[in-house]
């Protein structure tokens, strides 16, 4: 790994909005494409864009064991854009889907939408002329018109129905008290076939659902697009932040209806109960490896989602002198948010429950930048492409006192912006 310094582009004018997803796009022709993007969390602006030029797989066989001999030595180095599923980040692997993927960032381009400055990241000063003209060719190539699709939208299949989902609720809360297990995530899975551009789908869903993390990551017949709501590590300097949700009602875009549910979601003692699940295993998992006290810099916010709100905690704290990022995904993982309390029981409760693999659903995927600088989400509200078939994942936090019928709701709301979002880039109205 050798140090650069970014350099600020002067770019012709047809630059000034240049879309960052058309631009990620046309990388797609020459191997792996890929694009991260943050959205302002209360604007839900677009305030930062990276997208990889260059970038090549590293050799991951066992993330806990290889990530950390791969970390950039400082913020000067090439970066890591890494994705883990479920199972990869607790110490397995999937069967069905890529279980990790690591590559490093050998050259890109950073947009900060705050200010239109655009930087190169590991290009020397002569190279900087080449770059523009690069960037036109990959651009015309990310805004050519793909090819039309088939006129009628294929059903989504699900793999548990709204029956089977009940018993399967009332199923997880007999393991949680014949195991002493606070709460635990339940999902339910959907697949279609489809011949949708990763990049057609993700435009359409952060231009429905812009959410603080946004990213597309296509790899040869793999692709994984998402618009997540939530943190999984916010790592700088060293200085952990991390984010935790539970607690959910559909929006309805009836102001009445919508400021009800919010005000009920904030007092209601079920919600309440969901939530304190997921700050205990979150506090619970911090402890280790924090090196002094943990600070609680969000308690019970509400935030709006374009279908769903949700009941927010967010912790800070100082990660311990001598730890890295991956002594903090270890650490971490799973989110609560999607496993429960105690987290590994609870997730094992869940998938057994479930009876089979969650694949990319409640892993993570971001940037490492440092030993001790991260930016990664949790993968919910997020779609993923395989040989063609669409899969998604979407699931809720079971408790003693959820109810059945209820809970599969709150799954199937969470799910709809991105069912819309495929069709949308099919061309069909959602």
């Amino acid at each position: 790994m050798t140090a650069s310094t970014p350099h600020r582009l002067a770019l012709p004018a047809r630059f000034v909005h240049v879309n960052p997803c058309r631009l990620a796009r046309g990388t797609g022709s020459i191997g792996p494409a890929a694009l991260f993007q943050r959205f302002d969390l209360h604007t839900r602006r677009l305030t930062r864009s990276v997208v990889p030029l260059s970038m090549h797989k590293l050799e991951v066989q066992a993330l806990d064991k290889d990530l950390r001999r791969h970390l950039p030595a400082t913020r000067h180095d090439a970066p890591l854009l890494v994705f883990a599923g479920v199972e990869a980040i607790c110490g397995g692997a999937s069967t069905r889907t890529p279980s990790a993927l690591v590559y490093r960032l050998d050259r890109y381009v950073e947009i900060d939408h705050a200010t239109g400055a655009i930087w190169a990241h590991g290009y020397a000063q002569p190279e900087l002329d080449a770059l523009v003209a690069e960037l036109d060719a990959r651009l015309q190539e990310g805004q050519a018109p793909r090819a039309p699709h088939d006129h009628r939208a294929p059903a989504w299949q699900q793999d548990a129905d709204e029956h089977l989902y009940a018993a399967r609720v009332r199923q997880v809360q007999q393991g949680l008290q014949s195991r002493g297990l606070h709460g635990a995530a339940l999902s339910v899975g959907f697949s279609r076939a489809t011949r949708a551009d990763p990049f057609d789908i993700y435009e359409a869903c952060v231009a429905a659902n812009p959410s603080p993390y946004g990213y597309v990551l296509q790899d040869g017949d793999f692709a994984l697009i998402g618009s997540s709501p939530l943190a999984f590590l916010q790592l700088s300097s060293g200085r952990i932040h991390l984010e935790t949700d539970a607690g959910t009602r559909p929006v309805t875009r009836d102001a009445a209806a919508d400021a009800a549910a919010e005000a009920d979601l904030r007092v209601n003692p079920k919600d309440a109960i969901e939530h304190q699940v997921v700050v205990d295993a979150e506090l619970e998992a911090l402890a280790p490896i924090a090196g002094d006290t943990v600070e609680a810099v969000v308690s019970r916010e509400v935030r709006r989602f374009s279908h769903v709100m949700h009941l927010y905690s967010a912790f800070e704290a100082n990660l311990s002198a001598g730890l890295d990022v991956t002594d903090a995904i270890g650490g971490l993982a799973p989110a609560a948010a999607v496993s429960g309390h105690p987290k590994r029981p609870a997730l094992a409760l869940g998938c057994e429950v479930e009876q089979g693999e969650r694949g990319p659903y409640g892993g993570v995927l971001g940037l490492i930048t440092s030993p001790r600088d991260a930016d990664l989400a949790v993968v919910i509200r997020s779609m993923w492409i395989q040989q063609g078939i669409a899969h998604l994942r979407v699931g809720g936090k079971v408790v003693a006192g959820s109810e059945p019928a209820a809970e599969y709701r709150e799954a199937i709301s969470k799910s709809a912006f991105l069912v819309n979002a495929l069709a949308s880039a099919e061309g069909f109205r959602p």
